[in-house]
């Protein structure tokens, strides 16, 4: 008897071991399916956070000032959310920059273990699932994405912040204002353009002195009423001041640019393109100006650069036209066009990137505004923009381990802040960080 009894004692214990075993393997299971789920909604969600490993969001989140990336992670990351949701990013963000186990259900967790790029536009994603004893399983997926930004055409318009608008657009449209309520922007074709909020600041400014300690002084001009010489830019005595990109370039700088005469700038010389580079000081005051390129009726926008250093609002760049082709920059003052003679509105062909497109009663026009360039075709000094990974594929979890092992402890070593950042020191962390400060 006493052995019987011994032996259905003995098989009970088993059943309940496999019976707890088969709970637990279960459980671990649900673990890795919900760890899927969510690491997948992050990065669909933060595709940004794909291209560093998880010790330096752990450094950015912190010390967002830290380095120009570490800035631009907490920009593109933050993009748009308040104070306070912003506030819960971070935490969550936090938890899985430092591995720390995330609770699930059933005491169940996971990790995110490390992001690793084993070659151009993808990476690997491993994460831990945990039971409550402690027991792990380990996964990865593959991701793959692509960056587009010097494939495609860059917007149309570009604006930190918004205004009333009824101007008509043929191209993407960037907002850097979360207030602004995109859905008054119009665009013409809204199955192929779109308007969306982005993060990106807008590149620097070239370093005006340094251009005009390098070009002519002959090319520094007060082009007001008391100017007399030629209106047609090339003028018969200039020469060329750089070759960039196989252009031949013509740079002036405006001291002041307010005149009633009508100003021509050419981009075809003796039968070749040329690139001409206009810096203001203080904007346009209703210029009067057009583009013409010989006998071709097709005057490429990358070849007629407008940049406005000025950085009171008052010195903006206000254009008298009704056709031009043209790349406009003015990231500190507003760009306004007003009508010459059509009863049409303004015909714009290129880009604007600016403080705001300006609709007042003395240089407020609206236009039609269409997209004709592309990243990789202006000049370098545009091209700043760092990439931004779309996520094309993210492939299934996958076991990366043959069995269920026990758990180890974290391996990897985080990066520790420079020293000027020491933890004494409580800096930026939840101070409002405004993302579109210079």
């Amino acid at each position: 008897m006493m052995g019987t009894a011994t032996m259905m004692l003995t098989q009970s214990q088993s059943r309940h071991r496999l019976v707890n075993d088969s709970l637990e393997t279960s459980k671990i299971r649900n673990a890795a399916d919900v760890a899927q789920v969510r690491i997948k909604n992050l990065f669909l969600n933060y595709p940004r956070l794909l291209l560093s490993s998880p010790d330096f969001w752990d450094v950015a989140l912190l010390y967002p000032y830290y380095s120009t990336e570490a800035r631009e992670l907490v920009s593109l990351t933050r993009l748009c959310q308040s104070d306070r949701e912003w506030r819960n990013t971070k935490n969550m963000l936090l938890e899985y920059a430092r591995a720390e186990d995330i609770k699930i259900e059933n005491n169940t967790f996971f990790q995110l273990m490390n992001i690793t790029h084993p070659g151009n536009n993808q990476a690997i994603i491993t994460i831990q699932a945990k039971n409550q004893r402690g027991t792990t399983a380990n996964l990865q997926a593959k991701v793959r994405y692509e960056f587009h930004y010097l494939e495609q055409n860059v917007p149309s318009l570009w604006i930190a912040t918004g205004n009333k608008m009824k101007s008509e657009f043929s191209g993407d449209v960037w907002i850097n204002d979360c207030n602004f309520d995109k859905s008054r922007i119009r665009i013409a074709n809204p199955q192929k353009d779109q308007v969306k909020y982005v993060g990106y600041e807008f590149p620097e400014l070239p370093d005006l002195s340094k251009i005009i300690n390098r070009i002519p002084k002959s090319h520094v001009i007060t082009l007001d009423r008391n100017y007399d010489g030629e209106t047609s830019f090339p003028r018969s005595q200039d020469s060329p001041t750089r070759v960039i990109q196989g252009y031949t370039i013509y740079e002036y700088v405006m001291d002041r640019f307010d005149t009633n005469q009508p100003i021509e700038f050419k981009t075809v010389v003796e039968g070749k393109p040329v690139m001409i580079i206009v810096n203001t000081k203080q904007g346009i005051n209703k210029g009067e100006i057009s583009h013409s390129c010989d006998s071709s009726s097709d005057c490429s926008a990358e070849n007629l650069i407008f940049i406005n250093h000025a950085t009171n609002m008052n010195d903006k760049m206000c254009f008298v036209t009704d056709q031009l082709n043209a790349f406009i920059f003015s990231p500190h003052a507003g760009v306004g066009f007003a009508k010459k003679t059509a009863v049409n509105l303004p015909e714009i062909s290129g880009s604007i990137w600016t403080k705001e497109l300006v609709s007042d009663r003395i240089c407020g026009d609206n236009i039609k505004l269409y997209q004709t360039l592309t990243f990789e075709k202006i000049i370098r000094d545009f091209q700043i923009l760092s990439p931004y990974p779309k996520i094309t594929e993210i492939s299934e979890f996958k076991r990366v381990d043959e069995t269920v092992i026990e758990s180890e402890s974290n391996s990897r070593i985080p990066i520790e802040p420079p020293p000027m950042f020491a933890e004494s020191i409580p800096l930026f962390i939840d101070e409002e960080f405004n993302p579109y400060s210079p």
